[in-house]
């Protein structure tokens, strides 16, 4: 018999080492689980919703529309509460896409399943600040993916049985922000200049507004920047009218990152910017502290 004979070691050594093979075995397995999660994660990483689709679009569209009519059926409906409800649900669209938008600059991890390359694209969207308005199928899509979940949520509400004015107003306003969530993108790249002006000289002329001491100044350049390009004039009127997005403000957002999130008509950003400008100073700063040591 061999001196090493774990046959003729005392039992106290005989355990240890079983717990040493026990305790190896337990470590490969928690090697084997935490590649299977690296794994799983880079799959769900992959994960991201198709940039265009045209039936979406079309469910979209109908879902919205019907849900419309079920507000509009409603006993309470008037030209008082549907200037009400418009004022509402502009005002609630505006602070979902601001809310948004802020998570997809500074919270959401590129890593995260459908979440993370929208946060990519938000965060490229900077480098190369144009959209084109003209690409509807596109631009109608990625308000579909904000506006078809609201629809169903209001024709749910809708259905209910009762006609209170509480069940109306929560109706009309999710449904109405299913609308606006439609347009969202299509107003987003309203408010950018397409492709008629190079990423690079937009770049330039965004950084030579932002030296101007003065925001009323910026905004006046920036308007004067958008009144050059051909945005359709009823388009136009209704920016400047700030029903829809205006340019001017809303790339006041480009200069530094840190304000003027929203995507619909920017009412809700005197609200937030105090709030999500801190914040975003914040994440900046961690950001910076992170590369410094790193």
């Amino acid at each position: 018999m061999s001196p090493y004979d774990e046959r003729s070691l005392p039992a106290e050594i005989k355990s240890l080492g079983a717990i040493s093979r026990d305790g190896a075995k337990s470590e490969f397995s928690l090697v084997e689980q935490e590649n299977d999660i690296s794994s799983w994660n880079e799959v769900l990483a992959m994960l991201e919703l198709p940039p265009s689709c045209k039936p979406l679009i079309v469910l979209a569209v109908g879902c919205v529309a019907y849900a419309f009519l079920l507000v509009i059926g409603s006993p309470h409906f008037s030209l008082l509460t549907a200037v009400v409800l418009f004022l509402l649900t502009g005002f609630f669209a505006d602070l979902f896409t601001a809310v948004f938008h802020f998570g997809f600059d500074y919270i959401f991890p590129y890593s995260a399943p459908i979440l993370g390359p929208i946060a990519r694209e938000f965060r490229e969207h900077h480098e190369h600040p144009t959209l084109d308005p003209s690409n509807y199928t596109v631009n109608l899509t990625k308000g579909a993916y904000a506006s078809l979940p609201l629809a169903i949520i209001g024709m749910a509400i809708g259905w209910r049985e009762n006609d209170s004015l509480g069940v109306f107003l929560a109706s009309g306003i999710i449904t109405g922000m299913s609308f606006w969530a439609l347009f969202f993108h299509q107003i987003h790249a309203y408010a950018h200049m397409g492709s008629h002006l190079h990423p690079e000289e937009f770049n330039a002329r965004v950084a030579e507004i932002s030296q101007l001491a003065d925001q009323r100044e910026q905004i006046r350049q920036f308007d004067q920047l958008f009144d050059t390009l051909p945005i359709p004039k009823m388009i136009r009127l209704l920016q400047r009218s700030r029903i829809l997005l205006n340019p001017a403000t809303h790339n006041l957002h480009h200069i530094k990152f840190e304000s003027d999130f929203s995507s619909v008509n920017g009412w809700s950003d005197p609200f937030l910017n105090p709030l999500l400008r801190r914040i975003a100073r914040h994440y900046k700063e961690k950001e910076s502290a992170k590369r410094s040591t790193s």
